[in-house]
This record gives structure tokens, C-alpha cells and sequence, in this order.
């Protein structure tokens, strides 16, 4: 996959857009329904997960071209021995 040029896209716009899909998706304005007969099928166009994961990059990368530090989601554990 190529790799997106950061200069180029307008992260900050992005993660509004991005926004907008979401509550769209969990308001439920993007779900599908298709009906053959008396058989009936309702899904949405695109996954709740995939959003949020180009949420959460759209709105960390719209922090770094503002010059902002982006909050960390990941803690390292810090292991002890303890001698017998």
C-alpha cells in the first residue's frame, strides 16, 4: 500500500469527516437494506472498527501538524525479580 504523503492531506479536516462517518454508523443513517421476496438483510457499508482505527490516526496526526504532542495509548510494563 502507498504510503500517503503527510503534507499533502489535511488531517485535522480528515478527522472531521471521519467524525461524521462515525455517528452516522452508530446512529444508524448508514445502514443498507436490501429485500428479495419476504427476505429481508440490513448491514452497514463500512465497519465500526475501521472507522475508529482512521479516526483515532486522522485525529493523532492533525495533533502532530499543530505542533501538539498526541496523548500515548500504549504504557510499557516494567517487570521486577523478586529473589527466593
Amino acid at each position: 500500500m502507498p504510503e500517503i504523503d503527510p503534507i499533502a492531506v489535511d488531517w485535522c479536516a480528515r478527522a472531521v469527516k471521519l467524525r461524521k462517518v462515525e455517528e452516522a454508523l452508530l446512529s444508524g443513517e448508514m445502514v443498507t437494506e436490501a429485500r428479495f421476496g419476504e427476505d429481508m438483510a440490513r448491514y452497514a457499508n463500512a465497519s465500526l472498527g475501521d472507522v475508529k482505527a482512521a479516526l483515532d490516526e486522522a485525529i493523532r496526526k492533525c495533533q502532530i501538524s499543530r505542533g501538539e504532542t498526541p496523548k500515548r495509548t500504549r504504557y510499557a510494563m516494567s517487570g521486577r525479580m523478586r529473589p527466593y
